[in-house]
């Protein structure tokens, strides 16, 4: 009976110690070296280093081993004057703020992403899986053709409070 007990325990802690690893590897996969997960300081250096000029779609040099290329960035918005990108289901003004930071500001921007751009989004900027289960390239198409989604008018209504600039 001890034997069985002590073996259970052996193999408790095997699995615990499997778990830690497995999980210490995801979470290596998944954050972003370049950025680090809890830097702020990091991210802003990262953002302004990028923004010097427009970017039709080439890899930025320094994220050269990161998957996917970058889309097209902007130095500032066009004529001054940005899209409220917030009208995305799946944006908020947070999120907002860090495609501002990355040069994204307008729906045509995100409505011309590919499947590269979307990789080296997810990589870079940290929303992995977002744009497409929230599917933010096919809102973008609607809202850079003048139309209006159910979620654009919601937000349009002061419906949704995470689209709200805070005060």
């Amino acid at each position: 009976m001890l034997e069985i007990a002590s073996q259970m325990i052996v193999c408790l802690l095997l699995a615990a110690l499997l778990g830690f690893i497995i999980g210490y590897l995801l979470c290596k996969a998944t954050c972003n070296d370049d950025l680090g997960c809890d830097s702020e300081e990091t991210h802003d250096t990262h953002s302004e280093s990028q923004h010097t000029t427009e970017v039709s779609g080439e890899p930025d040099e320094s994220s050269a081993m990161d998957p996917g290329i970058a889309p097209q960035r902007l130095d500032e918005p066009r004529n001054g004057q940005k899209d409220n990108l917030s009208r995305i289901k799946g944006i908020g003004v947070k999120i907002e703020e860090t495609l501002n930071d990355e040069g994204i500001y307008h729906f045509d921007q995100i409505a011309n992403w590919d499947e590269e751009n979307v990789k080296w989004i997810d990589t870079n900027v940290g929303f992995p899986g977002r744009i497409k289960r929230e599917k933010w390239i096919e809102q973008a198409e609607a809202l850079a053709a003048g139309e209006e989604t159910e979620f654009s008018k919601r937000v349009g209504a002061g419906e949704v409070s995470t689209s709200k600039k805070s005060q």
